[in-house]
């Protein structure tokens, strides 16, 4: 029987063949989506084609995705590599802190990004003035920063406690607080704008500041709905994968088998996060879909129908062109 923090199966350290080959495929898949999605969104903040996107929550956008990029370039191919020897030379091509420590570095900044993108909304609506006068692009790259320092501080505590209590760790601290943040700025976000819309319904409906106050709630409506969608595939990556996290932690009758699986599908359920992200803003926001396809030498020259963004002229995180 093992302690807290220990692996439960140090006699059998390695997974069924088949359970590393599978790990394999998925990680090898997962790196060309997530690479290939990161990048987009990257390239079509930073290039900004439609002179568009260079605002602070398109800097939070890129953050994550940069973040997310981290994990295809690096994270992935380790991913591949170990599992891959794992299954096929039963050993480890070098030793696992080369694949767990920037595993918990990349995870950290892509889990805080996703908070400081949900904050990033709640202040843009319920303090739409302040948010336009305090935050820039500037205190934007100061946050990023942040971000990405205190994702490497919070690693080094894996080199001194181990894999599995890091995980526990992780699970407790940066997962927990960014499904509260995500939870609570949702729900606040939805009862701003149902107090707007009360307020904007009084108005004058053929005014052409009640037009701009409607066209405005459409893209905070947007907005806001793409946020429920991050909320539910946070949850639906981070949620089992916590629960793996206390089976391979605690639970000394499993077996073997079960206790590789559950580690090797808690691993991939958070890559998987960093593979799906970018494809919300492609798909949900018209903005980066229109820089995105522009951007695609395949779509030059020829005509994209996009409906065009609803844009939000007391928000300045998105600028019509």
């Amino acid at each position: 029987m093992s302690s807290f923090g220990e692996y439960p199966c140090v006699n059998v350290p390695f997974a069924p063949v088949y359970v590393a080959f599978t790990s394999t495929a998925i990680s090898a898949v997962m790196c060309l989506v997530t690479v290939t999605g990161n990048t987009m969104v990257v390239l079509a903040i930073f290039i900004d084609p439609n002179k568009e996107l260079k605002t602070p929550f398109n800097f939070f956008v890129a953050n994550l995705a940069i973040c997310d990029l981290f994990v295809g370039i690096v994270q992935d191919p380790l991913s591949v590599t170990y599992h891959y020897f794992e299954g096929s030379e039963r050993r480890f091509p070098a030793a696992r802190y080369y694949l767990h420590f920037p595993y918990f570095i990349s995870c950290t900044a892509s889990v805080l990004s996703l908070a400081a993108l949900t904050v990033d909304r709640y202040w843009a609506i319920t303090s739409p003035l302040s948010y336009r006068l305090k935050l820039n692009s500037k205190r934007a790259g100061f946050v990023a920063a942040g971000i990405w320092a205190f994702a490497v501080m919070f690693s080094f505590v894996y080199l001194l406690i181990g894999y599995l209590k890091c995980a526990f760790v992780f699970a407790h601290t940066a997962i927990l607080a960014t499904f509260l943040i995500m939870l609570f700025t949702y729900f606040k976000i939805v009862w701003a704008l149902k107090h707007q819309i009360l307020q904007w319904e009084m108005t004058e409906s053929g005014s052409a500041d009640s037009q701009a106050k409607r066209q405005a709630i459409k893209w905070e409506q947007k907005v806001s709905k793409t946020c429920l969608i991050m909320l539910a595939v946070f949850l639906a990556s981070y949620l089992p994968s916590c629960v793996l996290i206390y089976f391979t932690n605690l639970c000394s009758s499993c077996s073997c088998g079960f206790i590789h699986v559950a580690r090797d599908v808690h691993f991939m359920l958070i890559l998987a996060n960093s593979a799906v992200n970018p494809f919300l803003y492609a798909w949900r926001f018209d903005n980066i879909r229109k820089a995105i396809v522009k951007l695609l030498p395949c779509c030059r020259g020829h005509r994209i129908h996009i409906l065009p963004a609803c844009m939000n002229p007391t928000d300045n995180s998105i600028s019509s062109k």
